[in-house]
């Protein structure tokens, strides 16, 4: 008989629809850019580290007496113009990855007008990861020995989650390798050159204290949302030259023409949870894997952008990171069966706004 391993105390897992009705206060924080060129006049000044200053600039008259109208405003913290990547991470976003290894959903949002920064400090520059490198890093840092095989989890239609055994997993697993490279094993798949420089993250974080009874499983997808409709950006939609497609004028289209994606559906899963039916789950092993698939969709939406002449003002993207977790059997070789299984997410969502709009939280 195989003696069973040593056991830590297992904490119990936080069941779909058991969270309370307390909804946790929004933290809104203020993130000052640089200037482009030193000679160039600013007009926001940090008074300190929870309020900025507003200051008209020259030439400009907003009270009817002359006087020159400052105003100032508050938020949870400021960043200044010499913050650090870093130094953004450990406050806003260390904290939401913390709670989803524990059990807790999370969103991360970033609103400003186009050329204030958000691209920069969501996915980084070359030496400089933003939050979305470093949110993936932490996850896999913290769970990386305690990762499932590959398809032991696999995601349904329903918003759920299904369990594989090893046998179906493995099948899976030998089933999909087929039908790669096989000159180029997916564990040896060089990195995007396009990207390399943003993912690599000097300081090494993790959480504390994640549970070793259970495993985990990562899964990302990516939508955009533009004129109230959503988009799958990790679609693989299969091409058919045979069977022709029709454009708005009810005329077959040439096979280089553009064929925009299909609109995807909000549903109700029967937790009461909003959920895009039909999107792309992914399922990810490391920081690299994950940011190439959104790497991926960046690419898709940028070439759809182009050809469906998109204001950039009116789209939304929303890359979404659910974190599985499964307890296993007193043995610690099997994974327990779905009704144990806990889904939580983080949810990164880039919105870019015009003069008009207003945002409602």
């Amino acid at each position: 008989m195989k003696p069973a391993r040593a056991k830590t105390p297992r904490k119990p897992i936080v069941k779909k629809g058991s969270q309370t009705n307390l909804k946790d206060p929004v933290g809104v924080y203020c993130r000052v850019r640089p200037l482009s060129f030193p000679d160039q006049e600013c007009c926001i000044e940090v008074i300190n580290n929870a309020t900025v200053q507003l200051h008209t600039p020259e030439g400009y008259r907003l009270n009817r007496n002359g006087d020159y109208k400052e105003t100032q405003y508050s938020f949870k913290q400021v960043f200044g113009t010499h913050s650090t990547q870093k130094e953004l991470f450990d406050v806003v976003a260390h904290p939401l990855v913390d709670d989803l290894i524990h059990g807790k959903n999370g969103l991360l949002f970033t609103y400003g007008v186009t050329g204030s920064g958000k691209t920069h400090t969501m996915t980084g520059s070359p030496g400089e990861g933003g939050l979305l490198p470093r949110c993936l890093d932490m996850i896999f840092n913290s769970i990386g020995s305690f990762q499932a095989k590959r398809y032991v989890f696999k995601s349904n239609d329903r918003n759920s989650m299904e369990i594989q055994c090893e046998v179906d997993a493995l099948l899976e697993r030998q089933k999909r390798e087929a039908m790669l490279n096989p000159k180029t094993p997916s564990s040896k798949r060089q990195v995007d050159p396009e990207f390399a420089d943003m993912i690599t993250v000097k300081e090494f974080c993790k959480a504390e204290e994640v549970d070793e009874d259970s495993v985990y499983g990562v899964f990302v997808s990516y939508i955009e949302i533009y004129n109230n409709y959503i988009y799958d950006l990790l679609e693989e939609v299969p091409f058919d030259p045979i069977k022709p497609k029709w454009n708005s004028c009810s005329t077959p289209m040439r096979n280089t023409d553009f064929v925009p994606p299909q609109s995807k559906l909000l549903r109700e899963d029967k937790n009461h949870n909003m959920y895009v039916a039909g999107c792309t789950e992914v399922e990810v092993k490391s920081t690299d894997e994950a940011f190439e698939v959104f790497w991926r969709g960046q690419k898709k939406r940028r070439i759809a952008n182009t050809h469906l002449n998109r204001e950039s003002s009116r789209s939304h993207s929303v890359f979404n990171i659910k974190l599985v977790q499964a307890p296993l059997d007193a043995d610690g070789d099997n994974v327990l069966q779905p009704e144990f299984c806990c889904e939580k997410c983080l949810q990164i969502f880039k919105n870019l706004f015009s003069r008009s709009d207003k945002i409602r939280l």
